[in-house]
Order: structure tokens, then sequence, then C-alpha cells
């Protein structure tokens, strides 16, 4: 008699895959895994803002000297690779003449002979670099490229997709973050200015006690200083890193959109990340998307709004998506989306809304960044 398994076993294992797939680490390492085939030296190399690379995952090695190595730009394969954008490959690492030889040490140590690196691409933007090292000599085939390729596609899909699940969390956070602080404020913040103002009134009650009247006064400095404190604490709550200030402030006008009208608004980040603008270019395009949810508001008549955000270079688009009944026939901009236009206009951008032919509208801005 065979036992079934319960249904609740299989929940798990797809649960499991799913925080895998939102974990840079782990889908890295799953990745490294199909690629080593759990017998060559292989590893993952991740960029930082100057270009250079580290070895930031490794396995099949036996010393060790490969673990978080640096990789400066266009140096050995591996560097090479990530300026390229294009799989490349030698066959006698030692030998070969289309490389740099700063890493022949390294090589040497853990006994490689030959090397196949591809990069890892997604929307054309580079993630990093994958790489394979045989110990053993032979050539690398058409086969192997293409097998390599192919786990080098899917690993930076995933990347892709961890990155914009800890943009989406870390916004979120500092948007929680802004709610306690405007919570804090209105009830700690409202008490002591309360308990302050009471103070007051009874030291001019008690004028004739000297004693009692000193002993009020120092609480009343005491409130001023819970106060000053409390402000400090509030501003630190409120602030975003620059990186993260638009989809804060981008959150919380969805969340306030939903609350003032019922509808569900969704924020949608499609980059890993997000971009910097000056307080003034974010004023303008915040302004802007807040025209377009209350002309949404008022004349959607929609079921639900999105409001994604994506950086192309030199471009930032923010686009608002209803389900609504479209535009008419007939429209023609008011003076909100004419204004609107003129805003971005000054700043080199445009504005652009149209009628989705799926049903609703789509208004898009863009702004050079």
């Amino acid at each position: 008699m065979t036992m079934r398994a319960h249904p609740l076993v299989g929940l798990d294992e797809h649960y499991a895959d799913l925080l895998a797939a939102l974990d840079r680490g782990e889908a890295l390492r799953r990745a490294l895994a199909l690629l080593a085939e759990g017998s060559e030296v292989a590893w993952t190399a991740s960029p930082d803002a100057d270009g250079v690379l580290t070895l930031d995952q490794v396995t099949g090695d036996w010393t060790g000297v490969l673990r978080a190595l640096q990789v400066p730009p266009n140096t050995g394969l591996t560097g090479k690779v990530f300026q390229t954008g294009r799989a490349e490959w030698v066959d006698d690492y030692f030998g070969s003449q289309e490389i740099t030889h700063d890493f022949d040490r390294h090589m040497a140590t853990e006994k490689v002979r030959r090397v196949l690196a591809v990069p890892l691409l997604r929307d054309g933007k580079r993630l990093g670099v994958m790489a394979i090292a045989p110990r053993q000599n032979g050539t690398f085939g058409d086969r192997e490229i293409e097998h390599a390729s192919a786990i080098a596609a899917q690993a930076a899909l995933a990347v892709s997709v961890a990155e914009r699940a800890r943009l989406s969390r870390e916004i979120a956070v500092h948007e929680e973050r802004r709610r306690m602080a405007a919570d804090l404020h209105d009830s700690v913040g409202a008490l002591l200015f309360a308990i302050g103002s009471g103070m007051a009134d009874l030291a001019e009650a008690t004028q004739a006690d000297p004693e009692l009247q000193a002993r009020l006064d120092r609480l009343r400095r005491q409130a001023v200083d819970a106060t000053t404190a409390l402000r400090e604490s509030l501003r630190t709550l409120r602030s975003s890193p620059a990186a993260l200030a638009l989809g804060v402030a981008l959150r919380a006008d969805c969340a306030a959109f939903a609350d003032r009208t019922g509808l569900p608004a969704e924020l949608v980040v499609l980059d890993e990340e997000p971009p910097e603008l000056a307080p003034s270019r974010s004023d303008v395009l915040l302004t802007a998307v807040r025209e377009a949810l209350l002309n949404v508001e008022k004349h959607a008549h929609a079921g639900a709004v999105t409001v994604s955000v994506r950086r192309s270079d030199p471009w930032l688009t923010i686009a608002v998506h209803d389900d609504g009944v479209g535009l008419g026939p007939d429209h023609t901009p008011g003076l909100g989306l004419t204004s609107t236009a003129e805003a971005l206009a000054r700043l080199g951008g445009s504005l652009r809304v149209v009628s989705d032919p799926d049903g609703g509208t789509i208004w898009r801005a863009r702004l050079p960044c």
C-alpha cells in the first residue's frame, strides 16, 4: 500500500521555491549548482557602483583563494565578459592572448585549465557574470555554451525579481515609518503640548508660592526637552534614503487615493534600483501623479489603478493606468493636464494621455534622469 503525500507537503515545497526566488543569494546559489553540476569550479561575480566585480558565490573550489576576489573592469575573463556583455571562453587559460593574466596565480592554485564565462543580463542591464572553470583539459562545445547561457538568463531573471522584491519591501518599511511618525505626532506630540500648556496655566495660578513655581518651571523645561527629542525622532522616522524617496512618496499617494476612494491602487517599480532625483524634479513628478490620480477619481469610474515607475536611460517614466471608461472621442486636456505638461516640458520632459485599447486610460509622464 502506498502512502499519498499530504497536500501541505507540496505546498511547503512551492513556498520554499517562492522564497528562494525572492532572495538574490539563494537564486544565484541554485543557478550555480546547475552550472557546475557538483564537480567543477564555478562562481558568480557582482559589480559595485564603479564596475569592480566581487566573486560573491563560489562552488567546487579547494583553497578559498577565489572567494570574495575583486576583479577590476576588463581584467581576466570575468572582467572582460562583464565589459563586453557576451559569452566568452578560453580553452587554455594560461596560454590565451585574449585576456589579461592578473589572476593566473589564483587559477593555478585551484588547478583550473579553462574557463567559460557568461554575462547576467536583464533588459539590457549588466547584473554580473557567471563562470565555470573545469580542471580537466578540453574544449568548450556549443552545447556547453548554450547550456551556460540559458542558466545565466534564468539567473538574471531571478536576480531581477529578487531585487524588485527587496525594493518593494524597503519602500513599504519606510512608508510604515512615516505612518508611525504621523501617529506619534498626533498622539504623543499633542499630549506633550497639552502638558506644557497645563503647567503654564498652573504657574500663573501659583505665583504666590515660589517653591511650587520653581518645580513647575523645571517640569515645563523637561516637557520642552521631551518635545524637542520627539521632534528629532519624528524627523528620523520620516526620512528616507534618496534612492527610496520617490518610491515612498508614490506609495503614500497610492495609499491616500485608496483611502479616499475605496479603490485599490498599486505601485509597481520596474527597476532593480529606484531613480534618484533632485527634490525640484521629484516635486514636479509627484505633483503630476497626484493630478493624474485626482482625474481618475473624478472621471474614470475605474475599479483599480496601477502606478508604475521605470527608468530607461536617459528617461524616467511614470505611468498611471486605470481600468475605467477611457477617454471620450471629444476629449480635450483640461487646465490640470495642460499645467502638468508645461511643468514637465520646462524640465525637458513630456506628458501623454491615451485610451487603452483593452479599456481604461494610460497617463504617462517622462522626464530625463
